[in-house]
C-alpha cells in the first residue's frame, strides 16, 4: 500500500502531525510518498487516482484530500457540521446567513451579538465568536455574500472529542475548558445510534455546558482529521477506511483488531 502524504512545511500547524502520521503509517509496513499540492493539481496522480485507488491513500488536509476525491472521479464530501438526526443533541440555534448580515448587526443591530460565526467553506477562516467589531478584524478578507453559520452562544465549561470507527468510540480527549468535566457518556452513545448517515470514520465534538447539559458541538468527517490523541494504529486504519469508503470501495477490516 502507497500512502500519497502532503508535503507540511516545518512551523506549518500541520507539521508536526503529519509527521507523525506518516511514521505511523511507515509502522505499518505502507510505503509513503510525499507530495505537493501543485502535483495534485496538475494532474500528476490522476492516473493513480483512477486505475490504482485500491492499493493507495491521500493524506492530508481537507482541500488537498477533496481534490484528490473529486480527480478520483468520485463525489467531493458534504461538510457533515450539524447532520439532520443529530439535531435534538445541538441545543442552540442555528443557522445560516452571510457575511455581511453579520456585519450589519455589529453596526445597526448590536443586540444580535455575540454570536459564534462559522464559514460554510471548510477552513476558510478558523469560527469565532463575534461580540463587537474587533472580533470582526480577522474576518476583513472575507467577501460580504460569503455563506456562513451562525451559532447561538452558550457557556461551555468544557469541550471533548469523541473519534469514532466503524459505528464504536475508539477515543475521547480533551481540548478545551475544565479536563474533569466529562461529557454524559449516555449522551454521546444515543446520538451515535441516532446518527444513521455516518461515515465509517469520523468524530463528534461534545461540549458540557455551564448548566452541566451535554450538547453537540459539531461533527468531522474523518478524511482529514486531527489525531487528539488517538492511538496511532486505530487513527492511520480510520484515515485509510474513510478513503477507500469515498472511493467506493469494500471496507478492507483494518483496524478491527485493536
Amino acid at each position: 500500500m502507497k500512502v500519497y502524504s502532503h508535503k507540511e512545511r516545518q512551523g506549518s500547524p500541520r507539521y508536526l502531525q503529519a509527521q507523525q502520521t506518516n511514521y505511523w503509517f511507515w509502522e505499518r509496513g505502507y510505503e509513503v510518498i510525499d507530495f505537493e499540492r501543485e502535483e495534485l493539481s496538475s494532474g500528476a496522480f490522476d492516473s493513480i487516482l483512477q486505475h490504482e485507488a485500491d492499493s493507495c491513500i491521500f493524506y492530508g488536509p481537507v482541500g488537498a484530500v477533496r481534490e484528490a476525491v473529486e480527480r478520483a472521479g468520485r463525489p467531493s464530501p458534504p461538510a457533515l457540521d450539524f447532520p439532520e438526526e443529530l439535531e435534538a443533541f445541538v441545543g442552540r440555534k442555528i443557522f445560516e446567513t452571510t457575511m455581511a448580515e453579520v456585519r450589519h448587526w455589529e453596526t445597526h443591530e448590536p443586540s444580535k451579538l455575540p454570536v459564534h460565526v462559522k464559514p460554510i467553506r471548510q477552513k476558510l477562516f478558523v469560527g469565532k465568536v463575534v461580540h463587537a467589531f474587533r472580533d470582526l478584524i480577522p474576518m476583513a478578507n472575507v467577501p460580504g455574500d460569503e455563506p456562513v453559520l451562525i451559532q447561538e452562544v452558550i457557556e461551555m465549561r468544557s469541550e471533548w472529542r469523541a473519534t469514532i470507527l466503524r459505528g464504536d468510540i475508539v477515543n475521547v480527549s480533551h481540548y478545551k475548558g475544565d479536563p474533569i468535566t466529562f461529557p454524559d457518556k449516555n449522551v454521546m452513545k444515543e446520538a451515535l445510534l441516532s446518527y444513521t448517515s455516518a461515515p465509517i470514520g469520523f468524530a463528534m465534538d461534545w461540549a458540557v455546558t455551564s448548566d452541566g447539559q451535554t450538547l453537540l458541538v459539531e461533527v468531522n468527517d474523518g478524511f482529514s482529521l486531527g489525531n487528539y490523541g488517538v492511538p496511532g494504529y486505530l487513527y492511520t486504519a480510520l484515515l485509510e477506511c474513510r478513503w477507500r469508503e469515498m472511493m467506493d470501495l469494500p471496507d478492507n477490516g483494518v483496524g478491527t483488531d485493536r
